[in-house]
């Protein structure tokens, strides 16, 4: 029974993580492309995906909740959960809310470092432009 939840977990989090990822790759590919240029862009986009992918399986899988539907060794007691299916359901809803949780805030980081250099980039837009409209002045 553990087997199969694990599988079930596994499932459900690679599928939410890549689904996640693929929602967000048109944005994250528009952003790259104007601050990085199209050909450094497709291959940091490559990266951002496997980024979200590999967050969202970590912050779905939690292998020390899971653990406690293991047999405890022996002379440690038993304190091991029984499966019903009222667990399934609560560690299923948990894995799932936690890979949107993780991809969140992988997103939330890339989003602002993406406004920074956005920012920089105007800022430095301006100046060069300032700067060609006071050149003929002089």
């Amino acid at each position: 029974m553990f087997y199969a939840l694990f599988a079930a977990i596994l499932l459900l989090v690679i599928s939410t993580s890549v689904l996640a990822a693929r929602f967000f790759d048109p944005a994250v590919n528009r952003i790259l492309g104007r601050t990085l240029g199209q050909e450094l862009a497709d291959a940091w986009r490559k990266y951002v995906f496997f980024a979200i992918v590999v967050s969202g399986i970590s912050g779905g899988v939690r292998q020390w909740s899971l653990q406690q539907y293991l047999p405890q060794a022996v002379g440690k007691g038993n304190n091991q959960l029984q499966l019903s299916g009222e667990r399934w359901l609560l560690e299923l809803f948990n894995a799932f809310i936690n890979t949107l949780q993780s991809i969140a805030w992988v997103m939330l980081l890339f989003f602002l470092c993406a406004m920074l250099a956005y920012v920089i980039m105007r800022a430095i837009e301006l100046r060069r432009s300032e700067n060609e409209g006071n050149d003929g002045k002089y």
